[in-house]
């Protein structure tokens, strides 16, 4: 509807109708995103947030061509759903990432449960980039952080031209939780 609107000029007796239409319609899109933000990832429904991740990454793997490789570190210990979720799918964002804009040979996943956190990094070692035109980030960055920021995490992005790139995630470790 943008579009159109940007390419012609919408005439004076179809402004009101027009704009209803677009307004429901990014009305629609904002729901749509909220209900899948509300979905539990499939790989979390039967299993623990480690064996999600190794399967996640072992089939992005297979599918780009890039060697993968998954390590947790530290006793795991529940977590709850959402901060299980947004892990997962911070690392399926990340991964996203390496795929599209990296050009990397290898990448490396670590699930580390720490005393009172719980960190994910994802790090590659394709060509990185200059963190000064990370400003422009893409919708993914974005919902990465506010994922985790949601949970009173934290999100950095670590890179170097011809460096590679790490995306860590760290959120509180809770007492109780659904399973880690």
């Amino acid at each position: 509807m943008q579009a159109a609107e940007q390419m012609h000029e919408v005439p004076a007796p179809w402004r009101r109708p027009f704009n209803a239409v677009k307004n429901l319609a990014r009305e629609s899109l904002a729901e749509a995103r909220r209900s899948v933000d509300a979905l539990r990832p499939e790989p979390l429904q039967t299993a623990r947030l480690s064996d999600a991740l190794a399967d996640v990454t072992d089939r992005w793997s297979k599918l780009h061509g890039v060697t993968a490789q998954v390590t947790t570190t530290g006793t795991a210990r529940p977590l709850t759903t959402e901060a299980e979720f947004a892990l997962l799918r911070t690392a399926q964002e990340a991964l996203a990432n390496v795929a599209k804009h990296a050009h990397a040979s290898r990448a490396g996943v670590t699930l580390s449960y720490l005393e009172n956190e719980v960190a994910l990094d994802v790090r590659d070692d394709g060509k990185g980039f200059d963190l000064a035109c990370l400003e422009a980030g893409g919708f993914g960055l974005t919902i990465m952080r506010q994922r985790v920021e949601e949970l009173s995490g934290s999100l950095r992005v670590e890179s170097e031209p011809g460096a590679g790139t790490g995306i860590s995630a760290c959120v509180p470790c809770p007492l109780t939780g659904s399973g880690a």
